[in-house]
């Protein structure tokens, strides 16, 4: 049986995924700007599985333990708040800020288009 195509995905909800790669990636580059070499990169790879972790345990649409709203929606916006300051540490301020204004804001509309 081929997989079946989602129907019920729209413009926001790919908005919502790019903020959460986004976040990654961010994570990532803040880690690099904690130490230089390999260590930067590795401080950065283990920020991100943090935040990936957390994601998939508690905010991911298929997980079990998946947060109530509007919970989850705290819970999103506390991981992007922590996201800026950790880019804010590495040096990436002006990223840090924009990610986080433009996360909340996508992930407030996303809760009110789900209640």
């Amino acid at each position: 049986m081929p997989p079946q195509k989602p129907t019920d995905l729209g413009p926001l909800d790919a908005a919502a995924f790019l903020c959460e790669v986004a976040m990654v990636v961010l994570l990532v580059l803040a880690g690099h700007g904690f130490a230089d070499g390999w260590r930067g990169w590795a401080v950065g790879v283990f920020l991100a599985l943090v935040a990936i972790a957390i994601w998939a345990q508690w905010m991911s649409p298929t997980s079990v333990r998946r947060l109530e709203l509007p919970t989850r929606l705290v819970v999103q916006i506390m991981l992007f708040v922590t996201t800026a300051l950790y880019a804010a540490a590495g040096g990436l301020v002006w990223a840090g800020l924009g990610f986080a204004a433009i996360a909340t804001a996508v992930f407030v509309a996303l809760s009110r288009q789900d209640v």
